[in-house]
């Protein structure tokens, strides 16, 4: 097997079955953000399935209603940024939907990730110094670099997640571990 072959055949591996071959492939930093987006989508999951794990009866208190709120926050975030990303900011959504409805969260997760994902296909690390303009309250805009951006995409949502696993065991439902390193070595 030619190297090229083997280099074509290693990319396509994830990084825990590259770990147990060995092999250290140089990763560019658009790629490792895309791993990472990878991770934080199967976050995503297990947020989800934790929320659906609470008891029906127990939906009815408060602290589920703050969950689900939560967990539209971190959609909400989502889809404001690649909207100020993408766009001009102009289909903002509330950061945070105190009537946010529990059975519009799934399908919400599944087509803003699809949209990130495309999203983050479409960068490469030149685009990643570049900045991204946007309107803030007083209609001035404001620039931010779109790696920063990038990485307050994985950066948010751990904390929010913890609130939301606080608040499901508070509740009686399951949680679940979203460690990184978990997800990295299950391949």
């Amino acid at each position: 097997m030619r190297n090229l072959s083997k280099e074509v055949f290693y990319r396509s591996l994830n990084a825990a079955q590259l770990t147990i071959l060995g092999v250290n492939l140089p990763m560019s930093l658009i790629e490792h953000y895309r791993l990472l987006y990878e991770y934080e989508k199967d976050c995503n999951l297990k947020m989800l399935a934790m929320l659906e794990s609470v008891p029906e009866t127990s939906r009815s208190d408060t602290r589920f209603q703050q969950a689900v709120t939560i967990a539209g926050h971190l959609a909400a975030c989502r889809e404001n940024w690649l909207d100020n990303m993408q766009g001009e900011g102009t289909e903002q959504v509330h950061w945070f939907d105190e009537v946010c409805v529990f059975i519009e969260l799934r399908p919400r997760f599944a087509a803003i990730e699809a949209q990130w994902t495309a999203y983050l296909t479409s960068l490469d690390d030149a685009k990643l110094v570049q900045d991204f303009e946007f309107p803030i309250e007083d209609n001035s805009l404001y620039s931010l670099r779109t790696e920063i951006q990038v990485v307050q995409l994985f950066a948010h949502a751990p904390y929010h997640r913890g609130q939301i696993a606080l608040l499901v065991d508070q509740l009686g439902g399951e949680t679940v571990d979203t460690d990184y390193v978990d997800w990295a070595v299950s391949g």
